[in-house]
């Protein structure tokens, strides 16, 4: 076995623990077109073809949280969501942008986590989505596997747009602060 070529992998389910409803409703919705289109309801009845159609949600909606991880080894990282893997080399990743905003439907405060890699196509790959308390700032309650991803990625050179953020998450798990990374060239 290759021992040069180490995994480490961070689970990402907080980030995206309803990930899975929306896809899970639609299988629902398209589970009772198809049993009443099929005559079911009428056999079985409404509410057992109501049962097996809401039945679709919970069973797309539950496995999705364990779904998203990070997979990082000597040559990139490997993002993975509702089984879609996108591999991003070391040299390609030009940082993490960590974007502080609002909600737009209840204005609750949110941080946005995006890789940003060359070539810039746009928008990096979304990492995650993590709520905040008001004035964006830490609640005391944010998930381990937060403070582990960004040692994860600062441990390989990735710079993070808000370290000092990054250091309070840090210092919330006993943790110590990243290292000062180089300055950045314009």
């Amino acid at each position: 076995m290759d021992t040069t070529k180490r995994f480490r992998t961070v689970r990402l389910g907080f980030l995206w623990r309803f990930s899975g409803v929306g896809p899970g409703c639609l299988l629902a919705l398209l589970s009772a077109v198809a049993l009443g289109a099929g005559g079911a309801v009428n056999r079985l009845g409404v509410g057992p073809s109501l049962l097996i159609a809401a039945a679709a949600v919970p069973v797309v909606a539950l496995p999705a949280p364990l779904s998203f991880w990070v997979r990082a080894d000597s040559e990139g990282l490997t993002l993975s969501r509702a089984l879609l893997r996108r591999r991003y080399r070391w040299h390609d990743i030009t940082g993490l942008d960590m974007a502080f905003g609002e909600d737009p439907d209840s204005d609750a405060a949110r941080l946005t986590l995006r890789l940003t890699t060359t070539p810039t196509t746009g928008r990096g790959p979304l990492v995650g989505v993590l709520g905040l308390a008001s004035g964006h700032q830490l609640r005391g309650t944010e998930p381990r596997r937060l403070a582990d991803l960004l040692t994860l990625l600062a441990a390989h050179g990735v710079p993070l747009s808000e370290p000092g953020f990054a250091d309070r998450v840090l210092a919330a798990h006993g943790l110590p602060p990243l290292a000062p990374g180089p300055e950045p060239i314009d």
